[in-house]
């Protein structure tokens, strides 16, 4: 609204605030989001990681590296969503941890992989 005696615009500003503000804290919510993602994504793949070095172990099986994953997914505060380990030759495991949504439109979940191979003993007369 123009002021007669002035000449200058009043409440300008307050409109560029209410544009601005809500955008600037929309960017601000997506950073926190963003890093809650990737501490869930590292969450997992720290406990994939854990539950294949514990299964691939020689006399281990895949059932000791799946408490091997809730435990690590349980201690670094997260909620475990699922854990499968496979045995074999080369041992997998696929563990899914909850992201904690701050923004909506977010994934709500996070899945990670990892594999290695099973330990076995080789005799020294066959190396």
């Amino acid at each position: 609204m123009r002021s007669p005696a002035t000449g200058v615009d009043r409440g300008e500003a307050v409109v560029g605030y209410v544009i601005l503000v809500p955008v600037a804290l929309f960017l601000v919510m997506l950073g926190i989001q963003a890093a809650v993602y990737f501490h869930a994504a590292n969450i997992a793949q720290h406990a994939g990681a854990r539950a294949v070095t514990v299964a691939s172990r020689r006399g281990a099986d895949a059932s000791s590296g799946q408490r091997e994953a809730q435990i690590v997914v349980r201690d670094s505060g997260s909620v475990l969503v699922s854990a499968s380990v496979s045995d074999g030759d080369l041992v997998r495991a696929v563990v899914s941890v909850r992201v904690d949504r701050v923004v909506p439109f977010f994934p709500g979940t996070v899945t990670r992989h990892a594999e290695t191979p099973k330990e076995r003993f080789v005799p020294e007369d066959e190396r």
